[in-house]
């Protein structure tokens, strides 16, 4: 567990907050992109229309992807308490 400073926690929180939200918009973009691009097309994909399926589980698999990346590059083990040393 890393000891910080105020200062780096409270930057490391910040980039923890980034790359969480560009996680969400991604996945968000992409669920709203390829449900919009699929609708009307009449493909069927496991028995439902394309663009639901291609939504729902593209996303599924983006975040656990996006998930995967923030825990091994962007978050960190550190004390989140307020004593300064």
């Amino acid at each position: 567990m890393k000891k910080l400073t105020r200062q780096e926690k409270h930057e490391q929180c910040m980039r923890e907050i980034r790359g969480t939200l560009i996680v969400v918009l991604i996945c968000c973009a992409w669920h709203i992109a390829s449900a919009f691009l699929l609708n009307g097309t009449g493909l069927y994909f496991l028995g439902m229309p394309a663009w639901f399926s291609v939504s729902t589980f593209g996303t599924i698999i983006l975040s656990l992807i996006g998930v995967w990346y923030l825990l091994k590059h962007v978050f960190i083990n550190f004390e989140y308490d307020d004593e300064e040393e």
